[in-house]
C-alpha cells in the first residue's frame, strides 16, 4: 500500500523540520510527503526546501483554515493510504509500519494512533474510553492512553490519523465549514461520516506521535475563542450528522446546560464566599479597631496588669535559665559561696 503523509502547518518552521526528520526516518518511508503551509512569510517554505522530495504547497486562506489545508493536500496526494500529522506531532519509529499493518483488518476506512503529551499517568487515564461518541452526545478523547491492543473507536485525533484513499474520495474530502482554531471537530466529523459508510475506524496504540502542543499562532491554546468554537462546532457536528431530533443532540444540550450551570454556581459560589469573608473581615476589623481605640487609647504603651508584670520583670536583674528545665521554663537558682569566696551556681 502506497502512503502519502500530509503535514499542515502555520508559523512553525522549526516544528516542521523536526516533523519531517521523523517522517523520513520511518521504515518504510512514506512514498510522498506534503507540507501545506498557511504562513504569511517564507520561513516554512525555506525549511521545507531543506528536504529534497518533500512537496510544499501554500494555503492562501491563512489563519483558522486548517481544514482547507488538508483538502489542498488531498488534491495532490498519490498514496492509497493518506495520513495526517500536525506540525507539532513527531512520529516515533514504527509509527507508519503500525498504521499500515492495521489496514490489513477487514473493512477499515480509517486508523488513528496515540498522541503522547508527556503528562504523568496519561498511559492509563481513560484507557477504557478512547475515542467514543457517548449516548449523551459528548466525545471522549484519551488518545494518549495505551489500551495495549487495536480497538474499534468512533473517532480519532487529527494530529495522528489516516484514511483509505477511496474512502476520502467517496466522501469528497473534509468539510470546511468547521471554523476556528485548528478547525475543532473537523476530524471528528470526518470519522462520523466514515462510520456512516459502514466502515470501521481503528485505534492502534502502537502508532505513536509525540504531540508537544506548540503555542498557538494567535492567542492562547485554550482561551475564550476555543470555548466558543468548541461549542459551535460540536453542536454543528451533532445536528448535521444525527439530526435535530437526535437523542444525542438533546441529551448533550441537557448535559451541557446542567454542567455549565453547575460550573457557574461553583465558581460564583467560591467568589461569593471569598467576597463575604472580605466584607465580614472589613466590618469586624473596623469596629474592633474603634473599640480598642476607645478602651486603650492611641498610646503605644500597654497598661494592663500583664504589661506591668512584664515591665517589672524586664526592669530588674536578668534571671538565669535553670539547666534542669526545658526551654521556656525557668526559675532562679540559689547561689552559694565557693571555696574562693565567689558566688557560684
Amino acid at each position: 500500500m502506497t502512503v502519502t503523509v500530509i503535514v499542515v502547518t502555520l508559523n512553525r518552521p522549526d516544528c516542521v523540520r523536526r516533523c519531517l526528520n521523523c517522517l523520513l526516518a520511518q521504515e518504510p518511508r512514506p512514498d510522498q510527503i506534503i507540507v501545506v503551509d498557511a504562513s504569511v512569510d517564507d520561513l516554512t517554505r525555506m525549511a521545507t526546501a531543506e528536504f529534497p522530495g518533500v512537496l510544499y504547497l501554500h494555503n492562501n486562506n491563512g489563519f483558522g483554515r486548517m481544514t482547507a489545508s488538508r483538502n489542498i493536500g488531498l488534491k495532490r496526494a498519490i498514496g492509497e493510504m493518506i495520513a495526517f500529522v500536525d506540525d507539532d506531532a513527531f512520529a516515533r519509529p514504527l509509527w507508519l509500519a503500525n498504521l499500515l499493518a492495521t489496514y490489513e483488518q477487514q473493512n477499515v476506512g480509517a486508523v488513528g494512533g496515540r498522541a503522547r503529551n508527556g503528562m504523568a499517568g496519561e498511559e492509563s487515564a481513560g484507557a477504557s474510553e478512547i475515542g467514543q461518541i457517548k449516548a449523551n452526545g459528548t466525545l471522549t478523547g484519551n488518545f494518549a492512553a495505551d489500551c495495549h491492543k487495536i480497538i474499534d473507536v468512533d473517532h480519532v485525533m487529527g494530529c495522528n490519523m489516516s484514511y483509505r484513499r477511496q474512502t476520502l474520495a467517496e466522501l469528497g474530502g473534509f468539510r470546511e465549514d468547521y471554523p476556528g482554531i485548528s478547525g475543532v471537530r473537523e476530524d471528528s466529523d470526518m470519522c462520523v461520516r466514515v462510520r456512516q459508510l459502514g466502515q470501521r475506524i481503528l485505534f492502534n496504540p502502537a502508532a505513536i506521535v509525540d504531540h508537544i502542543g506548540a503555542p498557538q499562532a494567535v492567542g492562547r491554546r485554550f482561551d475564550a475563542r476555543y470555548e466558543f468554537y468548541i461549542q459551535r462546532n460540536h453542536l454543528t457536528l451533532l445536528v448535521r450528522n444525527f439530526g435535530p431530533f437526535s437523542y444525542k443532540l438533546w441529551r448533550y444540550l441537557c448535559f451541557n446546560v446542567v454542567n455549565s450551570t453547575w460550573e457557574f454556581i461553583r465558581r460564583c459560589g467560591g467568589a461569593v464566599v471569598r467576597l463575604a469573608a472580605i466584607v465580614a473581615g472589613t466590618v469586624i476589623g473596623v469596629f474592633a479597631g474603634l473599640r480598642f481605640l476607645i478602651t486603650t487609647g492611641k498610646r503605644p504603651q500597654r497598661n494592663d496588669a500583664d504589661a506591668q508584670a512584664i515591665r517589672t520583670a524586664l526592669d530588674g536583674e536578668p534571671r538565669q535559665m535553670s539547666v534542669e528545665h526545658s526551654e521556656g521554663d525557668w526559675e532562679e537558682e540559689p547561689t552559694h559561696a565557693g571555696a574562693n569566696g565567689k558566688a557560684v551556681l
